[in-house]
């Protein structure tokens, strides 16, 4: 495990165990550590730039910001925004829309991958919503997929290379990437693992990079932390102007969402002071990021695990670690 803590702009980190579950090399400070769905802020913080811009707007709905497909779209989604998108309130479905149906015709093995995105996002699109758009909250990877393709289309360039030029150049987290931390062909990383007959196992496996928008981030702590500083109100001046960071940080009552309020790839917790929160994983990593604006400060923990154990103990270590700052006040 990983974990970090931001206060002020400062970082302090520590880690504990080992990259693979059969090696004896440990895990170090500066490796990098898989985020899963902890992805989505980034991928909302680029439209944010965006936005500050002039290039997009939070309220631009799906038929103006991707004419070429308006006419195949089902009518619901037409009207459908962006700012619904990272919302999930799209209406998008859940899960399962992957089928060989679905998928005829789709070559992922040799189509650059921003086609595979534009092709993907067509056939969503053209689909009837799962939900009223805008009626409930239903996380989806989907939306964040169709929000890479928004971006790829508005820009000309693809979402890493967005991620990397809006992202992680600006905030200086020189220590991120794409994709599994560890493979056979780059074995001096962090390995992920999966569970089998009760014992870790060191895998390469991750998602797939057409969901790259949703979910495919690697960073170190240090990396990773200047993030969250950056959302804690730490960050390099101009790299967001106030409005857009209030903006992805509001939270709104949703319904199909209890626990929290919903903001642009964060929940908010209904806390006094509130706390930004995501949660991410590709099934065989952990990764728990809590940011207090209020505070300058946030909480960041990962697992190179992702079962329930991994994930039990992720949060047992970042309630510690919020319960530690918040009695600072």
């Amino acid at each position: 495990m990983g974990a970090a803590i931001v206060h002020d702009g400062r970082i302090s980190i520590a880690v504990s165990g080992r990259r693979r579950i059969d090696r004896d090399a440990p895990l170090l400070e500066n490796d990098e550590f898989h985020l899963g769905s902890d992805t989505k802020a980034m991928t909302a913080s680029v439209v944010a730039r965006l936005v500050d811009r002039g290039v997009l707007r939070w309220n631009e709905t799906l038929a103006e910001a991707m004419p070429h497909i308006a006419a195949t779209m089902d009518p619901a989604f037409r009207i459908v925004t962006l700012d619904m998108l990272m919302r999930h309130i799209s209406g998008l479905p859940t899960g399962g829309a992957f089928t060989p149906e679905f998928t005829e015709g789709f070559d992922d093995e040799h189509w650059p991958i921003a086609k595979q995105r534009a092709w993907m996002a067509e056939r969503f699109l053209s689909r009837p919503p799962k939900e009223t758009p805008g009626a409930r909250f239903a996380y989806s990877n989907y939306n964040y997929l169709i929000l890479g393709h928004v971006l790829e289309h508005a820009t000309g360039r693809t979402w890493e290379e967005l991620v990397r030029g809006e992202v992680f150049a600006p905030l200086a987290m020189t220590a991120c990437g794409f994709g599994p931390t560890a493979t056979t062909a780059h074995p001096d990383g962090t390995w992920g693992h999966d569970v089998k007959d009760g014992a870790y196992v060191p895998t390469e496996e991750d998602n797939p990079p057409l969901i790259g928008p949703a979910g495919i981030v690697h960073c170190s702590l240090e990396s990773w932390a200047k993030f969250a500083a950056a959302h804690a109100g730490s960050g390099p001046p101009g790299w967001l102007t106030k409005a857009s960071l209030d903006h992805l940080h509001a939270g709104i009552t949703l319904a199909g969402e209890t626990v929290k309020d919903i903001a642009l790839g964060w929940g908010v917790t209904r806390t006094d002071p509130p706390r930004l929160t995501h949660s991410g994983s590709n099934g065989y990593n952990h990764a728990e990021i809590v940011v207090i604006p209020r505070l300058h400060a946030a909480v960041l923990v990962t697992a190179n695990a992702g079962d329930e154990r991994a994930r039990a103990a992720a949060k047992e270590v970042v309630d510690k670690l919020v319960n530690e700052l918040a009695s600072r006040r």
